[in-house]
């Protein structure tokens, strides 16, 4: 839905304000960064998610899943990440609204989100959730599939202009049975909060690999069954 449809059913006044807010908060965050690109690195990765030859993570590997959406403008649904595989982002409130700059921006209260990536039934995972926010600060937990984490902050500057808050970034991470599809769920503490970028990264970890002391043990132990089955064949 585009950014007219919406404000249609927005009071004039209100609109104004929040229009002009958005205003000020693009004019003052373009003096700290450009909008669509990671201000820092994160897992040492330092794609800032430009474009698809710089995305986050470049490489996700066989096997992983990855998405990652820089420009947001669809609304309340985006299924067409900017980078890298399939997945969807949905605002889930309805209070909220797609800016010309390709942020989700939360007008009327708190916004909350979804998103929605392929995942498998199988393996040990370790899964990611990495946001990019201006304005009011996302709330410290998300979860995924249920499971709660706590975010880590890997770029925080405050605003000055417009609504105020904080340019920041947030970082999220589980370790997981597969259980097919993840489900992420997001949000922020307060009203004006611009969703800026998002990516979500799971990658499957390799078995672990018994040590030599654990070797020794599961030897033994078929010893003993060897020998104790020879003594009662030998009866």
């Amino acid at each position: 839905m585009h950014l007219s449809s919406i404000s249609k059913s927005i009071p004039s006044s209100v609109r104004a304000l929040a229009l002009a807010g958005v205003a000020l908060m693009a004019a003052h965050g373009s003096a700290h960064a450009t909008a669509g690109v990671w201000d820092s690195a994160a897992l040492g990765y330092s794609g800032n998610g430009s474009n698809s030859a710089n995305a986050w993570i470049t490489t996700p590997g066989a096997g992983n899943s990855y998405a990652e959406w820089n420009v947001i403008l669809s609304y309340p649904t985006d299924n067409t990440p900017d980078i890298a595989g399939a997945g969807t982002l949905t605002e889930l409130t309805g209070g909220a609204f797609p800016t010309s700059g390709g942020n989700i921006y939360g007008l009327g209260g708190p916004t909350s989100f979804q998103v929605d990536l392929a995942g498998s039934t199988t393996g040990l995972w370790e899964v990611y959730l990495r946001v990019g926010t201006q304005g009011s600060i996302a709330l410290e937990e998300a979860t995924l599939n249920g499971v709660s984490a706590t975010r880590v902050l890997t770029y925080d500057n405050v605003i000055t202009g417009g609504f105020g808050g904080a340019e920041q970034e947030s970082l999220w991470k589980w370790t997981l049975a597969g259980t097919g599809n993840w489900v992420f769920n997001f949000g922020a503490s307060a009203a004006h909060m611009s969703l800026d970028q998002i990516a979500v990264y799971a990658v499957q970890q390799a078995p672990a690999v018994p040590e030599p002391q654990t070797w020794a043990l599961m030897g033994a132990g078929l010893g003993a069954m060897a020998l104790v089955r020879r003594r009662r064949q030998a009866r």
